[in-house]
Formats: structure tokens, sequence, C-alpha cells
């Protein structure tokens, strides 16, 4: 028998070549040292693209069963190291090899059964072994430096491709490009998740027919895009600039396709859907603004059927109903909530009377506004400022082993939160300064008579509504609703 073996793909098609340039070298090499003992190949057993790291490779698993059921004399590899690198897969494969009956040959290492060959067996596998396992560590040395600078350790997800090109002094140098045919759609696909509406399940689909596809693989045709695929992707923090190796997060080079704002609204919304109940699948244009009064838990819209098959439909605490909280409210009859949400936009809502005073006071005060929110802002930058050395800080300190790899992550995670915080708010101050009077005046076309256009309005009509006056509405035991009305909405009350 004959076991060729090469680790990557790429060797194995090196050159345009099926077999590449390696494999061909071994199997003459094998067949030489074949005919030298007076025996011949009877049969080739090749794993191509196969690490030895693990004893599980097909091609070596179907002749150990080969040899087991049929005779062979000698079982020939070009090194030990084709058939293994550690220690502990070396005995197991050599016993399995001589339980059959057969005895094995190197090609290129003076082995066999009597003392001084047990010997050199011996020394060469305990070489493979440190071999391999002193590559894996200078290997992932040389990815987490890379990492520190900024560089993409692995392979980039979908949405960038990997691309080597080459310098002035004709070296290769390894980038990452983005694939903007697929990456309009993944920002497309952050936009639209980030809203609450979508589930992932619709938002996979509406990726695929927009032609989305998973890049493919070495032989293989592109992938569709499945719901499980979809999330690793929006919880990947590489899509906002941040690169992560062996759990730690670096800020990256590359250009990121969403901005951190956007990202950490998407795992809100991916965390906000993986703690509500399966059960909760029906619609309401109240879903997902309701929260309990009581224990401050989401509020999920069900639904019942009693033994006459007569439907009831209700509004439940998730914390109750999960046994996540002690809360004691009760199942709330949606008619009564849908009334008392109507009668929190009734006080709300302005008379054309009401409006033309309103917008006076507001605009007479914007200026004074205007001054605090540049206030405001001076404020936050230098807090952000003051954030980013802490990163620095922080990052040197783990380069120096002060800190440990988990203390790193709780201050990246901290400081994360708090930099997207002041991004969030230095936004809103943006929008509220670049056109106060024109903001006040669409806020309050809004408001004018906003009771009578919900009374009437369809179901996502009613949903737009309540969505754009109200961040959450809190319900009571009473069936009573309370809400803090958005700004710039609450300037007008």
């Amino acid at each position: 028998m004959s076991y060729l073996r090469v680790s990557t793909r790429e060797q194995a098609e090196r050159a345009g070549q099926r077999e590449g340039f390696s494999i061909p070298a071994q199997r003459q090499a094998n067949r030489k040292t074949a005919y030298g003992l007076g025996a011949w190949v009877l049969k080739e057993f090749v794993d191509a693209g196969e690490s030895a790291r693990s004893a599980a490779r097909p091609a070596l698993t179907e002749m150990l069963e080969w040899i087991r059921a049929n005779r062979v004399d000698i079982v020939v590899v070009h090194k030990l190291d084709r058939l293994a690198r550690n220690r502990a897969d070396d005995v197991q494969i050599t016993q399995a090899i001589a339980d059959a009956g057969a005895r094995l040959v190197s090609s290129t290492e003076a082995i066999d059964e009597s003392p001084s060959g047990r010997l050199v067996h011996g020394i060469m596998a305990s070489i493979a072994e440190f071999y391999s396992r002193n590559l894996a560590t200078e290997v992932s040395k040389g990815l987490r430096q890379k990492a520190m600078r900024g560089g993409t350790p692995n392979r980039a997800p979908v949405g960038y491709r990997n691309v080597r090109t080459f310098d002035a002094q004709g070296r290769e140098v390894r980038i990452v490009e983005v694939d903007e045919e697929r990456a309009q759609i993944i920002r497309w696909a952050f936009t639209m998740y980030a809203t609450g509406e979508w589930s992932l399940d619709r938002l996979a689909r509406g990726m695929t027919q927009l032609g989305f596809t998973l890049a493919s693989r070495v032989g293989k045709p592109p992938r569709a895009l499945t719901v499980s695929s979809l999330q690793k992707m929006l919880r990947n923090p590489y899509y906002c600039g941040v690169v992560t190796y062996v759990g730690v997060e670096y800020p990256g080079t590359h250009e990121p396709l969403v901005e951190p704002a956007l990202w950490q609204r998407v795992q809100d919304a991916l965390t906000a859907r993986r703690n509500t109940s399966t059960r909760d699948v029906h619609t309401h244009y109240l879903k997902g603004l309701l929260k309990c009064g009581e224990c401050g838990s989401s509020i999920m819209y069900n639904r019942t059927r009693n033994n006459r098959g007569t439907l009831y439909f209700y509004f439940v605490c998730l914390g109750r109903h999960s046994g996540r909280t002690t809360c004691t409210l009760r199942a709330q009859q949606v008619h009564l909530i849908e009334k008392a949400v109507h009668r929190l936009i009734e006080q709300i809502s302005l008379t054309p009377e009401e409006r033309q005073g309103v917008e006076e006071r507001l605009l007479a005060g914007s200026n004074a506004g205007l001054d605090e929110a540049d206030a405001g802002r001076a404020g936050l930058q230098e807090r952000e400022q003051e954030l980013r050395g802490e990163q620095e800080r922080v990052l040197r300190a783990y380069y120096v082993d002060a800190i440990s790899t988990d203390m790193l992550k709780r201050e990246q995670g901290r400081i994360r939160r708090e930099l997207l915080g002041i991004a969030q708010q230095l936004t809103v101050i943006a929008q509220q300064t670049r056109h106060v009077a024109s903001q006040i005046t669409e806020a309050l076309d809004q408001l004018e008579n906003v009771d009578q256009r919900f009374n009437t309005g369809t179901e996502d009509e009613k949903r737009t509504l309540c969505r754009t006056l109200f961040d959450e509405i809190n319900v009571q035991a009473d069936a009573t609703v309370s809400g803090d009305v958005l700004p710039p909405f609450a300037e007008s009350r």
C-alpha cells in the first residue's frame, strides 16, 4: 500500500494541476522504495488537503479498513509526518498497521522493527509533533499581530473579498476589498432588521429574491442563504469595522459596511426577538411597542380558543408568561388596551388653534436650545476622546500581560457601549440643530388632529403613528396605558 497526503487544497491544486507537485513527487518516491524492497504498489490512498493533526481522514480511514480486510505486507509513506503529527495518533496508526500484519516503511527515514529503527521512529514522530505545535504557535502569534494592526487574520466574511496583489517591489500583498454586489444587499438587510418589522426568515427570503448568495467554495457553486447563516452575519462585528481574534476585538482597517450605531440596534433587535415567546406569531399594530408597567418586560400579543372554538385575543406580560419575573400583571383584553391607546393619543392631539400657539412658543425658544446643544456636543466629543484613549491604554495593558483576556473583553465591551451611546447622542443633536424650525413644523403637522387620523387609519398607518410618537407604551393592571412622547413631539405639550 502507498499512502500520500498534502495539508491544503491549495497544495493539491497548485499550478493548475489536479494533484499539484507534492503528491506526484511522493508517489514516485514511494514506488521507488517499494521496488527496492522487491514489492509492488497494489493500491494507493491519497488525502489531498487534509491536515495530519487529526487521524479522521477519509483516505487514511479507508486504507486502515482495507488492510484489515486484505493481506498486505508493506505500507509505504514518504515521511512519518504524512501519517501523523502527534505521538498519540502515530502510536494508534502504527499499531493498526501492525495488527493487520503489515510493516510500515518510510521512503526517507530509516525505520524498521529493530531497536534502533524503533528509536528513529519515535524520534521522528516527536519531531513531527514538535514541528506541528510550534508552527501552530507561530501562526497564532502572527495572526494575533495582524489583528492588532487592524488586519483580517482569517477569511473575510461574505460581502468582502480576500484579494492577492503585488506591491512596487513585486512582493505579494493580501488585502480585503468590498464585494459591492453583495455589500449593498447586506447594508439593506441591517437597515431593515433594525426596524424590528422583519423576521430572520422573511429577511433571508427578501435577500434571496434580491439575488444574494453566500460566496462559493473551491470547486462548489455559490450557496443559498439560510436563516442561521443570516443570524451569524448580523451578529458579526466585522461589518461595523471591528476585527475579532480569539475573542478579543481590535479596530479594523477594512471598510465597514454599516455604522456602529446601526450594528448595535440590530444586536438589540436580535436579543429582543430571542427573548420573546415562539407562540407570539400573530400581528397587531401595537406589537413590539407595549411594555409591562409592573416589571418592564415586553408585552406579547396572543390568542386562545375556548371549547366552543371562539377566539379571544390578549396582551400578555412576557416576564410573567415565561416565569422569569414575579410579575402579577394579568392578561389584558386587546380591545381595552386599544381604547386606552386611543385615549392616550387624544391627550396629545392638537386642534389648529392649539397648534398655532405652540408653534410660536417653540420657535421663540429654539435659539436658546441651539446654545445648549452646542455645549452638549462639546462635552460629548471631549468624553469620546477620553474613551479613545482608554481603548489604547487597555490594549497596551493586555499586550504586556498586565490584564487578563476576560478583563480586556469586559473593558472593550464597556467602552464600545459608551462610544455607541455618544455616537447616537451626537447624531440626535446634529439632527435637532440642522433644521430646527422645519422640524418643529413637521412635528406639529403630525400632532394636528392626530386622534382623528389614528381612529380612521389602517393597521399599518396606526403602527406608523404609534412608533412615530412613542418609544414604548406601558400597560397597567387596570387596563390603562402611559407613555412618554418622543422628541420633538414632547416639546409641543
